[in-house]
């Protein structure tokens, strides 16, 4: 029998590992509330909406039209996000297989990386299973870096490399230090080489200008609709307004914890630098570069979310995988496994992984639609309910809109997000009880402002409901 080539099909296997891994994710009204707003506005603008006009963030407008398109294709069905989700994990796991193998001459580094790539992002809820928009812009990346590897490179290759290093920015900011890790990569082999003039303008420069192009177009939108103001002051005055909440010492240990919470791929990116070889010396010194720059990203906001570390697992995976290049020999013992050990060590990883995420799911409470069901029997047609500091995907459950363009659930609630933001809360609260909702939802547990003191005013407690939310209702009803 002729032994079945896979490296023909890479994509489909890594996008099929990707859904067996994560269906157990597919289910849940709610896995993190980043995702919710991420899917709210981008219904809202298949709807008619503008985007910092009629809902308001902190993020750039490109996860919110990736999340469009994902509920233009999939019928805003929560379900289809979450495979589509797991088919972008999928076929960033297929470019890190085509970089790795183009890196190296190995396919079995390129099936190493994408494989690592898939573990990274599945195992933790907040370090991947999560969607966040880590897992949307880092295809962008390794799609560019395709691109400029290699010797055979011309100037539309850097153009390209640009426009989707461009269009990643737009999804999030931090794109920038993988932006910059390839930039200072080329300078470096273009004066290594003597031929730094092709570096700078051949390269570099074609690349650097390309990639303020998508930021150039949407400000150029913004500026058509008479919303200039809003754009530069979303874009560039409330993302410098958040204060730096952890010392550098508690950044450190944020990285330090990491490379610990994934100490199995962590040694083996350690044992691949320590035997270097001189066919991918630069290209290990490449993504130690690119390691070391997505690292000090994450660590500059100061906040220690997990998700933010997803930038940080493409170039580990990568490195972690260039062990598996056939000419190294270190950790002997090892390379002895058999590969009648590794594969099924493997299919119960994955089989282990993606029945532990579905039985945690499935034994976890679903909160928001127990909400919902709750509300469903009270409303009567035509009544709405404001959320409060609840989760916001009740609106879509519900099949209601918003009564807040502020749409993520905590910006109304925290000092911080009212002060960035420049929020009127007076003039906030009255626009969402003009509306007269007929239930309020705030959690059992809530911080108290000028917006909870006005809905005090006018709403009293009346039941409290699943998932520690209390019900409120005019006081006159």
């Amino acid at each position: 029998m002729r032994q079945i080539d896979w490296s023909k099909w890479a994509l489909p296997a890594l996008l099929f590992l990707a859904v067996i891994l994560r269906w157990g994710t597919f289910f849940p009204s709610v896995i993190n509330h980043d995702e919710s707003t991420y899917f709210l506005i981008g219904k809202g603008l298949l709807e008619g909406q503008t985007y910092l006009v009629d809902s308001y963030d902190t993020k750039p407008v490109g996860i919110f039209l990736v999340y469009a398109l994902m509920s233009w294709l999939g019928g805003s069905s929560i379900f289809m996000l979450r495979l589509f989700t797991a088919l972008v994990i999928g076929l960033t796991a297929y470019l890190l297989y085509r970089l790795g193998n183009k890196a190296s001459g190995s396919t079995k580094v390129g099936w190493a990386a994408g494989i690592s790539y898939l573990l990274l992002t599945s195992i933790f809820k907040f370090y991947g299973v999560s969607p966040n928009t880590e897992l949307f812009f880092n295809p962008f990346t390794l799609g560019a870096l395709l691109l400029v590897w290699g010797e055979e490179r011309k100037i539309p290759h850097f153009l390209l490399a640009g426009l989707l290093l461009g269009a990643g920015f737009m999804i999030k900011y931090v794109i920038a230090a993988d932006a910059l890790a390839i930039g200072l990569f080329l300078l470096w082999q273009g004066w290594r080489k003597e031929r730094l003039f092709r570096s700078v303008f051949q390269e570099c420069l074609p690349l650097t200008l390309v990639f303020f192009l998508p930021l150039a177009l949407t400000y150029g939108y913004y500026a058509s609709i008479g919303q200039t103001e809003a754009f530069l002051f979303y874009t560039f005055d409330v993302t410098s307004r958040y204060p730096v909440e952890a010392s550098w010492g508690d950044r450190l240990l944020f990285a330090l914890a990491f490379f610990g919470r994934y100490f199995p791929i962590t040694f083996l990116a350690i044992f691949a630098v320590r035997e270097p070889l001189a066919k991918d010396r630069n290209w290990q010194g490449f993504l130690l570069l690119w390691l070391g720059c997505v690292t000090v990203m994450t660590l500059l906001p100061g906040k220690t979310f997990g998700h933010y570390q997803i930038q940080m697992m493409p170039p580990l995976a990568l490195l972690a995988a260039s062990w598996f290049d056939p000419e190294r020999q270190q950790q002997a013992w090892l390379r002895k496994v058999s590969a009648r050990w590794i594969k099924p060590f493997l299919i119960v990883t994955f089989v282990g992984i993606s029945a532990g995420l579905f039985f945690y799911f499935q034994n976890k409470m679903d909160g928001p639609r127990l909400v919902t069901a709750a509300l469903q029997e009270r409303l009567a047609p035509g009544e709405l309910v404001y959320t409060g500091n609840y989760h916001h995907i009740v609106y879509h459950l519900l099949g209601q809109q918003g009564l807040t363009p502020y749409v993520h659930s905590s910006l109304l609630f925290y000092d911080h997000h009212v002060a960035a933001l420049e929020i009127d809360l007076a003039q906030e609260a009255e626009h969402i009880l003009a509306q007269k909702p007929r239930f309020i939802l705030l959690r059992t547990d809530h911080p108290h402002n000028l917006l909870t003191n006005s809905i005090y005013q006018r709403y009293q407690i009346t039941d409290t409901l699943p998932d520690k939310v209390w019900l409120l209702e005019p006081k006159n009803h």
